[in-house]
């Protein structure tokens, strides 16, 4: 449980649709993704659901350090886990990957952006709220989507703040979790979105969580590409990645910590053009 991978994606367009961008899937490879995991024994989760089953193991081997009875439970699932995550809101969400993970019996992260809702090519409220009455989870990918270490101490904590908030009415549950947009954080930030309330912050760099670090907040994930095919995406959940995924994480991850985000946002425009 402790080596668990955290994919995110961002929309799923048609087969005859051209990618918005690199980070766009098509349709049939993200069926051919969901059916490798289901049929090789692994459970697609949410962030929810997965930090739940690790307080549950938590406080059963308190339990048991204590001397208590162990009650009766069932028998627990042993599959592999990748937890699922879901960036923007775009339409293709709700439309395409969720139909796609309830076949598979799997759930997932969708973090919205709360000023886009509804709007061209995003999810309303009304399928973010079904998503999240069919067992989805959803998160905040903050108010507006802007760049957040621009912004003042109190201009973000009323971002962050006004989106979990907003998210809570509308879907009447307790929104925990915040994805960055655009990638980049800062410690600052971090510690906002801490006192804002959230348990944990996703943020774009690859990687895998040290889960056993109770204090861990930051949490990495890898970013589906376009460009990656099946056995790229078995590499990263088998916890391997191909040298290959390293490069191309490595080299983003430089960049933007090089670049920083205007020239990093300049370029990535310029490629997406190319």
């Amino acid at each position: 449980m402790t080596n668990v991978p955290i994919l995110l994606y961002h929309d799923i367009h048609a087969d005859a649709a051209k990618p918005k961008n690199n980070f766009a899937v098509s349709e049939s490879e993200f069926r051919r993704q969901i059916k490798y995991l289901h049929h090789n024994g692994y459970a697609g989760i949410s962030l929810a659901r997965f930090l739940k089953e690790m307080q549950t193991a938590k406080e059963k081997v308190e339990e048991k350090e204590k001397g208590a009875p162990e009650a009766a439970s069932a028998a627990p699932d042993t599959r592999r886990q990748v937890i699922l995550t879901f960036d923007d809101g775009d339409i293709s969400n709700s439309e395409v990957a969720a139909p796609v993970l309830k076949e598979a019996g799997f759930s997932a992260t969708f973090f919205v952006t709360v000023s886009d809702i509804g709007k061209d090519g995003r999810m309303s409220w009304e399928k973010i709220y079904e998503l999240s009455r069919e067992g989805m989870d959803v998160g905040s990918h903050a108010m507006t989507h802007a760049f957040l270490p621009s912004m003042s101490s109190y201009t973000l904590l009323n971002e962050l703040l006004l989106s979990k908030q907003v998210l809570e009415k509308y879907i009447r549950r307790q929104v925990d979790f915040l994805s960055v947009p655009h990638g980049f954080y800062t410690k600052g930030i971090l510690g906002i979105a801490r006192d804002v309330g959230f348990k944990a912050v996703c943020v774009s760099d690859a990687g895998y969580n040290d889960f056993l670090d109770e204090d861990v907040f930051c949490l990495l994930r890898f970013a589906m590409r376009h460009s990656y095919g099946l056995e790229a995406f078995r590499s990263i959940v088998s916890g391997a990645p191909q040298l290959g995924v390293v490069a191309v994480e490595n080299t983003r991850t430089f960049l933007r910590k090089v670049l920083g985000y205007r020239f990093y946002h300049k370029l990535r425009s310029w490629a997406k053009r190319t």
